[in-house]
């Protein structure tokens, strides 16, 4: 797994990019109680969306860099991977 964190405070916006080994791993970290708790208490503060992909191959170390940018562009210009 690999994490990756941006912020644009003149836009106030904020994200995160995290690959996961699979979807399960995936859904045990959204349930977990304090995650849960963290997005109730911050709800009303702005508007959270998510955007998933499934690769279908391994992703080796050196493609997260650009793995994570497109990422990161998809999220901020509202688009949806292919």
């Amino acid at each position: 797994m690999g994490v990756w964190l941006w912020a644009s405070p003149q836009t106030r916006r904020v994200g995160s990019v995290a690959v996961w080994t699979h979807t399960a791993a995936l859904h045990g970290f959204v349930g977990l109680p304090d995650h849960v708790a963290i997005m109730r208490r911050y709800r009303d503060r702005g508007t959270a969306r998510s955007v998933s992909w499934t690769a279908d191959r391994a992703v080796s170390a050196d493609e997260l860099s650009a793995l994570w940018s497109d990422a990161h562009a998809r999220l901020t210009a509202g688009t949806t991977p292919n």
